[in-house]
């Protein structure tokens, strides 16, 4: 599987690729070749530069919690059916995939925070209604990601464990019709790579390993996370607004706990 790739049998080119968009531009990479063959053996995948939009920083604040938003806007007469952000230089490089319901709308814009654990390009590979596949990249410089401490200590931690909270934002970030929301889901994340700072051992790894959001009760969007999503996962998404019902949003974990809110959702 992929969560066990070893860093040190990767090595990334010391060239770039002419600048894109969004932040630094993708460099060559080797884990890249063994990332796609694992993941899609023998499958064609074009460059989606054109589709795909990225905005990562070129240099992370905080590698722990480094904030990344894909844009995708594809021609007319073609949807997004799931998207998959791959953090490359990563233990585990699958940091979550996505898979979009019709009402998530033509054009998807999503927002979340991953770890970079070393300098790294950040892909995105998008599955398109047709079974094609569109791949574009950022690089991303920042390390550690993977390793630093949580921000909150463990008894802190387990007492908010899977409490969630939602956001509306008055405005439609494209089209008419289109409504923004924002959900985060309080959990510590722990990538299995960090060291308790009383007993010095490392913390086994403990994630959220599902995600599914509805809007009165239709899909809007289903994530399958990893240990490169930042703790207490944030991911903001627009969607097409349908009336002022519920959302509801569901979650696992790695050691089986489930986690369930409905919110009202705003009309504005």
């Amino acid at each position: 599987m992929l969560k066990g790739i070893s860093l040190c049998a990767i090595t990334l080119a010391a060239f770039a690729t002419p600048a894109a968009a969004g932040g630094a531009p993708e460099r060559p990479s080797e884990t890249w070749d063994i990332i796609s063959a694992e993941m899609w053996p023998d499958a064609v995948i074009s460059d989606g530069d054109t589709i795909i939009d990225i905005d990562a920083p070129k240099r992370a604040q905080d590698a722990a919690v480094v904030p990344i938003t894909v844009t995708l806007s594809p021609d007319a007469g073609r949807r997004v059916a799931q998207m998959t952000i791959i953090v490359e230089e990563n233990p585990a490089p699958i940091a979550a995939t996505f898979s979009f319901d019709e009402r998530m709308g033509e054009e998807i814009a999503l927002s979340t925070r991953v770890r970079v654990n070393a300098y790294s390009n950040v892909r995105v590979v998008a599955r398109m209604d047709d079974g094609s596949l569109l791949e574009a990249a950022r690089f991303v410089k920042a390390s550690g990601g993977c390793s630093a401490p949580a921000i909150k200590d463990m008894d802190t931690a387990m007492a908010t464990l899977g409490r969630m909270k939602l956001r509306h934002f008055e405005r439609a970030p494209m089209s008419s019709g289109m409504a923004e929301a924002q959900v985060m889901v309080r959990h510590p994340n722990h990538s299995g790579f960090q060291v308790d700072q009383i007993s010095l051992l490392t913390i086994p790894a403990f994630y959220i390993d599902s995600m599914s959001v509805l809007a009165d009760g239709d899909p809007l969007f289903e994530m399958s996370g990893g240990i490169s999503l930042s703790e207490d996962p944030v991911i903001r998404f627009s969607y097409r607004q349908e009336g002022a019902g519920e959302m509801e949003v569901r979650a696992t974990d790695t050691r089986g706990g489930h986690y369930l809110k409905r919110f009202p959702m705003d009309a504005s």
